[in-house]
Order: C-alpha cells, then sequence, then structure tokens
C-alpha cells in the first residue's frame, strides 16, 4: 500500500542518517518505465504490480522530501540502454516506449530489449527523460546507469546504422554513440540547473593497463563506455565505477580512476 511503502522508505532513510549517508540515488527510470508522472514514459510495474498504474502519490517527490529533511542529497537514478523484456513492455500497452517509438528498440534473441545507440534519436530520448525530471522536480543529482552497449552475451549490434563512409573505427563509433548521450544530457539539464550534479557508474575497470589487464570486462573495450574522457570534458561531475572485485582486479584499476579524474571525485 501507498503507506507501507512511504513507512519502508523513511525507515530506510532513518538507518542511513544514522550511519551517516549523505547522498542518496534513486532508481527513478527503471525499465522505459518511471517513479513519477511522466508526460513521457508510464508508472514503473513495481510500484502496484500492475503496468502504468497510479500509485496515488508521487514517490520521487516524497523521497526528495525525505532526503531533505535529513539533510541529504537525492539524484535521480537512471537506467538508459535497456528496456526490459518483450513481456514487460507488452504489459504497458500503447503507453510503452517499444510502441511508440519502435525506431528507437532493438529485441535480441530471449527477447531482451534495448535502446539504440547508433540511433541520434536516442540520445534526444534520453535526454528528455532527464531534463522532465530536472524542470519538475528539486533534485540534486542526475545519475545515469548502464549508459553503455550491452554486453555480448546479448548478441546485441546495431552495426547497420554505422557509416561506411565514416573515418571512425567501428569501436570508435561505438563509443561516440554513449558519449553523444552523455553529452546531451549534460546540455539539457545545465541549461535548466547548472548546480545539478551528473554521473554515472560505468564498469569497475576503464580499460587494460600496462602491467594488469581487464579480463574482458572494461569500459572501453567490453561495452563502449569511455568515462575518463566524459571528465576530462567536464560532462560528468563524478563518477560511482562498479568495483565489484579484489585484490589485483581492484587495486592497480582503482588508482587509474584516481590518476585520470581530471579534478572530479
Amino acid at each position: 500500500s501507498r503507506k507501507q511503502q512511504k513507512e519502508e522508505l523513511v525507515r530506510i532513510l532513518d538507518n542511513y542518517q544514522r550511519a551517516n549517508i549523505n547522498t542518496v540515488i534513486f532508481q527513478t527510470r527503471v525499465r522505459a518505465a518511471v517513479m513519477y508522472p511522466s508526460r513521457i514514459e508510464p508508472w514503473e510495474l513495481s510500484l502496484t504490480g500492475h503496468h502504468d498504474m497510479n500509485p496515488g502519490y508521487d514517490p520521487l517527490a516524497f523521497c526528495i522530501d525525505e532526503c531533505h529533511k535529513r539533510g541529504m542529497e537525492l539524484h535521480a537514478w537512471v537506467v538508459c540502454i535497456p528496456i526490459g523484456t518483450t513481456e514487460r513492455q507488452r504489459g504497458y500497452g500503447s503507453a510503452s516506449l517499444a510502441k511508440k517509438h519502435p525506431e528507437l528498440v532493438k529485441t535480441v534473441k530471449g527477447g531482451d530489449m534495448f535502446m539504440i545507440p547508433g540511433k541520434p534519436q536516442t540520445a534526444e530520448y534520453i535526454a528528455s527523460i532527464c531534463k522532465e525530471i530536472v524542470e519538475n522536480y528539486d533534485v540534486d543529482g542526475i545519475s545515469l546507469d548502464y549508459i553503455r552497449y550491452p554486453e555480448s552475451i546479448f548478441k546485441f549490434t546495431d552495426d547497420e546504422f554505422y557509416p561506411r563512409s565514416s573515418s571512425m573505427s567501428k569501436a570508435d563509433w561505438r563509443r561516440e554513440n554513449i558519449t553523444r548521450i552523455v553529452r546531451r544530457v549534460h546540455d539539457e539539464v545545465k541549461a535548466i540547473k547548472p548546480w545539478v550534479k551528473l554521473s554515472s557508474s560505468p564498469i569497475g575497470k576503464y580499460k587494460n593497463l600496462s602491467r594488469y589487464r581487464s579480463g574482458g570486462w572494461d569500459c572501453y573495450d567490453a561495452v563502449y563506455q569511455d568515462p575518463q574522457a566524459w571528465l576530462r570534458d567536464n560532462i560528468q561531475d563524478m563518477l560511482f565505477p562498479m568495483m565489484y572485485f579484489t585484490g589485483d582486479n581492484y587495486y592497480p584499476f582503482l588508482y587509474d580512476w584516481a590518476e585520470h579524474n581530471y579534478g572530479h571525485p
């Protein structure tokens, strides 16, 4: 129920406050469905158990208010490229992204669906979500997740959009596709509220180092992210690398992030 959801969130935030946590990243766009009343996307399924059902309150607004009461920042967490399964999208009917913008969506074997980074309109669409959030809510940040190409197990490709006349390699073209989304979000958000902090959660290893290999799972070559360049070009204010590793898979790559942070956290 609405009452139970609010009480649960308050308990979580009280625990965070006792632990001296000062920033909460609240998942605001889940899989092409959102946690606030949107003109662009439907209500998130998990709020009520039903596709696009209004939960009777605004979870994002409630979370912002409760965080600010406790002196915490609230950053809206936006999942970018994956939009769930065909079954999930079918449940949203005519409100689904797959129905409204089929040209921006690709389905892979097994039924998983993704937005297409190779389409410039994908950047415009994701930026429009972030713009809507910033225009209507007192968020302290926008945090981009899954701002990357799907991992190889999904056998996703948008190579058909690669311009044959391009002077860029296909790998560089893919990285530029992802960077275009990050840059577009930056330009939209900062034009409205320059103080809103922009961040993302890249893969925990940037790329192979001279003495340590990434094991085939890194930002640059595996999923075509270039987050160090995003910091260098000031289109991200901070990063939260997903460093779920130990030992030589952790420390050398941690120092690599620290040495290439271009003055950003």
